[in-house]
């Protein structure tokens, strides 16, 4: 029986140790080439600037955004109201001609 457990643990024992081959990959060297500039046909255009944002009041005096709660003034983005802290909400007569 003894025999029997230690023959099982040498070949278990051989079993792990052939299992952990240490297997090295060989790495590729590393180009030492420098890439050639770009040709004139391979440059990407010049991308357009971002628009620029719409004034807070248009030719007319009209705000863009006013206060939900009818402060005079208004803004030129969503936000609180100056006066009251109430939400300023877009006003669809900025954009009318």
């Amino acid at each position: 029986m003894k025999s029997i457990i230690l023959s099982i643990f040498v070949l278990g024992a051989i079993v792990c140790f052939s299992s952990c081959k240490n297997d090295k990959k060989e790495e590729a060297p590393a180009a030492t080439e420098t890439p050639a500039a770009p040709a004139a046909t391979d440059v990407l255009p010049t991308p357009a600037p971002p628009p620029s944002p719409e004034p807070a009041q248009n030719a007319k005096g009209v705000w863009h955004y006013t206060c939900a709660k009818g402060c005079e003034g208004g803004a030129g983005a969503q936000g609180a109201c100056a006066k009251c802290g109430g939400p300023l909400t877009h006003n669809a007569t900025y954009h009318a001609q």
